[in-house]
């Protein structure tokens, strides 16, 4: 099967060297994450069992969490949990698999982070498109300003804003909760700001770098209509930036979620990682971070694919 840039054995080649490539990465994530959880401040028997003034019932305490064997037989332990997919039990709710609390709290942080995402995209592309093409208009600086905005201000400090006003003042809006449409409204909103900030940024900066260019003079020296010249060639050609900008965004509303769950109690990833942190739960921290380390990769690799899809000229070398 070819295509119009690339054929299927090339695509096939590269998933291949991709996926064989993000091996030693995740074996590197599961080693500093083991280490790092062994250095930590905190007992995990005490944080289980309590204080035991015995020390037989202590030994059998840390027998049955394996803690009585050397690291190194710890960690050959833990790559074989992860080997079978098996990422342990919590120590904060003892009998509790780590997997269920993540299969539970992963698809709320996706579906936060997807939709505010989506939003950023529809709003910021657009009008860095619009400022580009009015270039030092008044709307050009309205856009230029709410971008640095959206970059400079930390967005924890929009959030008590927004909450302060549209959930407290005006009551329009729930100040937390998770599964009505009115409780996304907010944390959507928050999400999206930075990615739409920085896309928009680089949407008019892509564009007026491109329409400078000295093809798109030519276009417009033949006659072409100026809709025909920013959308099949100017804008076409600014996507690929463009779409490493919105990849980048993506990465931004996952760590995002760790304060805008928080702040709305929403039963995600973020506000997991964060109750994790404060009970010492090491198993699960663990477990977070080689999921997200996952998810970033697994981004990047279709960040890389969709390359070629924008722009055929991209091969898979």
């Amino acid at each position: 099967m070819r295509t119009s840039g690339w054929n299927l054995v090339e695509v096939l080649s590269f998933l291949a060297r991709r996926v064989l490539g993000m091996i030693p990465i995740v074996f590197g994530a599961s080693l500093i994450v083991f280490i790092v959880g062994h250095l930590a401040p905190g007992d995990p028997v005490q944080i289980l069992f309590g204080d035991i003034s015995d020390p037989i019932i202590e030994a059998r305490a840390r027998a049955s969490l394996g803690l009585d064997k050397p690291l190194a037989v710890q960690y050959l332990r833990f790559l074989d949990r992860l080997a079978h997919l098996d990422l342990g039990t919590s120590y904060a709710y003892p009998g509790m698999r780590i997997g269920r609390m993540i299969g539970a709290a992963l698809p709320v942080s996706l579906e936060l982070a997807i939709m505010a995402v989506l939003v950023a995209v529809a709003v910021g592309v657009p009008l860095g498109a619009v400022a580009a093409l009015r270039r030092h208009s008044l709307l050009d600086r309205a856009v230029r300003f709410i971008t640095v905005l959206g970059i400079a201000v930390p967005f924890f400090v929009i959030a008590v804003i927004l909450v302060l006003v549209f959930s407290l003042r005006l009551r329009w809006l729930p100040v937390s909760g998770w599964g009505t449409p009115r409780d996304l409204v907010l944390p959507i909103v928050i999400q999206m700001l930075r990615p739409m900030a920085y896309l928009a940024r680089i949407t008019r900066l892509s564009l007026l770098q491109v329409l400078g260019e000295d093809y798109i003079r030519t276009a417009r020296a033949k006659g072409l209509p100026t809709r025909l010249v920013t959308f099949r060639h100017a804008l076409r050609n600014a996507a690929v930036t463009i779409l490493t900008t919105a990849g980048l965004t993506l990465s931004l509303a996952f760590t995002g979620a760790f304060v805008t769950e928080t702040i709305f109690g929403i039963p995600g990833m973020g506000r997991a990682t964060v109750t994790a942190i404060f009970q010492r739960d090491y198993p699960m921290i663990q477990a977070v971070v080689l999921v997200y380390t996952g998810l970033i990769l697994t981004l990047n690799l279709m960040m890389d694919l969709a390359y070629a899809v924008v722009d055929p000229r991209i091969r898979y070398a």
